[in-house]
């Protein structure tokens, strides 16, 4: 993850650096009111490079998803752009607006520059810089809003969607007030290139088409509530579903208004003959914890997806694997399972762990299902039982062992250390956290 995030950075940099910084050496600048405009060009350049590629990111492309080992984590990847754009711009307008006021206000030294007389007003370029300043305001507060969790996910999503129109007012900003020496560089083209790639997914966005060719009708036609918050939903895909693989997650409309589809892990395997896909769904949020009282069997659903690549390849017929599940992260191994009882390996090569507060993951099919697929279960209820112990799981490593982890995010990172410094390779350490709203 960190490393598109330092490529993302480094490249316009070391661009910057071969293209645009030896014009600016050649004037000899000196002290901060000469830096300060070579400097604005700077951050706004990254700032419009970053935005591009969170808008990219936004399209959810499948050859990106592909490349980064997911929807989920090309989407944590589109989070922490978002942060760093955000960043960016608050750099670029703080360059722009606090030392010339810091100045008018006596509290540092203005440069002594000459004033000539003022020409004609450029209509496009008083445009662009009012514009560019309106958008840094809200761009800022999508951002912090973005990181409020607290907001209900309806409301967040509208919200988020405003994110198209500030990024074609930065792209109209940045192109427009570029110098005009600086559009004889490679720089300048690259910089307009990204620009315009991001600019089709944005529009994208704005007209609700995203993910449009992934979506597929479906019949609800099974809701059964579990005594432990879980609400487990069977949906018939009309003509056109792909087909899933375990692991994989899926995005669901249920037709209530102003929620949009959400996210959910898809736990069964795909059987095309039975020709129905099974989801559990935990009571985590304000949607989901209304959603069986507002759904009927027989209502249409519409599924888009599937998405991920939690797909257990990795020592799929001979090392062996540990799969680690908390609560709800039950659901890929729920489909993993299922696929598996019909063809289980030669000898027994997988250890789940499963800890749970509650009964989450159909406990009175779990031995059962398990047994049939040569899985050995090691289930604790933390209720009585504790907390799962890293330790626990890092007695089960074997050579070339591969281990896939569904669950809380800190329990997560310490059970990766803990695997690691044990002998694991941090790739062999297969990672599915989903956040909830």
């Amino acid at each position: 993850m960190k490393r598109p995030l330092l490529l993302l950075a480094l490249i316009p940099l070391g661009l910057w650096g071969i293209f645009a910084l030896p014009d600016v050496l050649a004037t000899n600048p000196a002290g901060f009111w000469a830096w300060r405009n070579p400097l604005i060009i700077l951050s706004g350049l990254l700032a419009l490079w970053w935005m591009s590629a969170g808008m990219l990111l936004a399209a959810r492309p499948r050859w990106l998803e592909q490349r980064f080992g997911g929807l989920d984590k090309l989407y944590r990847l589109h989070k922490n752009i978002g942060i760093g754009a955000g960043l960016l711009v608050l750099t670029h307008y703080l360059l722009e607006w606090l030392p010339k006021n810091l100045a008018k206000a006596g509290w540092i030294t203005a440069p002594n520059r000459p004033h000539g007389p003022r020409g004609e007003p450029e209509m496009w370029i008083n445009l662009a810089k009012d514009v560019g300043e309106w958008a840094g305001y809200i761009l800022l507060a999508l951002v912090v809003i973005a990181l409020v969790k607290r907001i209900p996910y309806r409301y967040f999503r509208w919200v988020h969607k405003a994110f198209g129109l500030v990024f074609l007012a930065g792209v109209f900003h940045g192109l427009i007030l570029l110098p005009a020496n600086f559009w004889s560089s490679p720089l300048a083209g690259l910089t307009a290139a990204l620009a315009a790639a991001g600019v089709v997914p944005a529009l994208l966005s704005l007209s609700n088409r995203i993910g449009r060719n992934q979506q597929h009708p479906a019949i609800l036609e099974v809701i059964r509530q579990q005594d432990d918050q879980v609400l487990e939903i069977i949906c018939r895909p009309q003509a056109g579903w792909p087909g899933h693989k375990a692991g994989q997650f899926l995005f669901a409309n249920f037709g209530q208004s102003g929620e949009g589809a959400h996210p959910f892990t898809i736990a069964s395997a795909w059987n095309a003959q039975e020709g129905t896909l099974t989801l559990a769904i935990k009571a985590l949020g304000d949607f989901t914890a209304t959603l069986a009282g507002s759904l009927k069997t027989g209502q249409p659903v519409v599924l888009e997806g599937p998405y991920g690549s939690f797909d257990f390849a990795a020592g799929e017929n001979s090392a062996p694997q540990i799969w680690v599940a908390g609560g709800i992260g039950i659901t890929p191994f729920l489909a993993k399972l299922e696929e598996r009882a019909g063809n289980p390996p030669p000898a027994a090569n997988t250890d789940f762990f499963y800890s749970t507060r509650s009964a989450i993951g159909f406990p009175d099919q779990l031995a059962e299902r398990c047994h049939a697929a040569g899985v050995r279960l090691h289930h604790r209820r933390t209720d009585t039982d504790g907390p799962l112990d890293p330790a626990e799981v890092s007695a089960c490593l074997q050579p070339d062992s591969s281990v896939w982890f569904c669950g809380p995010a800190a329990w997560g990172a310490a059970l990766a250390q803990t695997l690691t410094g044990n002998g694991l390779p941090p790739e062999a350490f297969h990672r599915e956290i989903f956040e909830f709203r």
